[in-house]
């Protein structure tokens, strides 16, 4: 056997910790554009500004009651005042002309009542609203809290694991004193984009990278290749371990 025949299970054992470190690296990018987090994280968004719109609407009822009912206070004051200088007594004409005003402010206070009662029920019918969509928008707020907590938890975890990797990698490449091979089975793997199977076994007549099942002819021809060469596939140009 020739030292490179004899290689080839260290690098077979190597290309399994690549192989792990595309499965990280390719789960941690699926994990970063996940549609699922997006769309939640949009929900949530919209979940915000609704919940906003919802408070903003509530203070502005509030707002129109503390209005109306102020307005119906001042009224009533003016219809007080006007009361009291009508019991002191005067001309008659005076008497009249400030009869004349309390009728005129009690027919403004009527309608400011209705407008302060209009306000109220308004203002309930907001708060009702509030009320039956804030149970909504909290879990709308809550659901995508918790995706990218588990997204985030499970890339940290990925982190730690292509981390792990890395090292286990260094440590086998190290182990390798056949640099020329270990350069071979570097190219290979990132060839054409990367993430080629560099080298597998050799079984049943099928190989391991790509699954092709030989021919009876070209199997033995692949069996038959001398200790001086690496044996490939004639398909994937993948190294073989026999």
């Amino acid at each position: 056997m020739t030292p490179s025949r004899e290689t080839l299970p260290a690098l077979l054992e190597l290309q399994g910790v690549d192989s792990q470190l595309l499965t990280t690296l390719a789960r941690a990018k699926e994990l970063q554009s996940s549609e699922r987090v997006a769309a939640l994280m949009t929900r949530r968004t919209r979940a915000i500004a609704a919940a906003r719109e919802l408070d903003a609407g509530q203070r502005a009822a509030q707002d129109a009651v503390a209005r109306a009912e102020a307005k119906v206070s001042e009224i009533q004051t003016r219809i007080d005042r006007d009361t009291e200088r009508l019991n002191t007594g005067g001309t008659s004409k005076d008497l009249m002309g400030i009869q004349h005003q309390i009728d005129t402010l009690l027919a403004q206070r009527g309608r400011a009542e209705e407008e302060q009662l209009s306000a109220m029920d308004h203002a309930e019918e907001v708060a009702a609203d509030r009320e039956r969509k804030q149970p909504l928008l909290r879990a709308a707020d809550a659901e995508a809290r918790a995706a990218v907590a588990e997204r985030d938890a499970e890339l940290t975890r990925l982190r730690e694991e292509h981390a792990r990797l890395g090292a286990e990698r260094s440590r086998l490449a190290a182990g390798i004193a056949d640099a020329p091979l270990l350069e071979r089975y570097d190219r290979l793997r990132t060839a054409r984009g990367g993430g080629r199977i560099a080298v597998a076994r050799w079984e049943n007549g099928t190989c391991g990278a790509c699954g092709t099942r030989l021919s009876p002819a070209d199997a033995a021809a692949l069996e038959a290749t001398p200790d001086s060469a690496v044996p490939q596939c004639p398909e994937c140009s993948a190294m073989l371990v026999l």
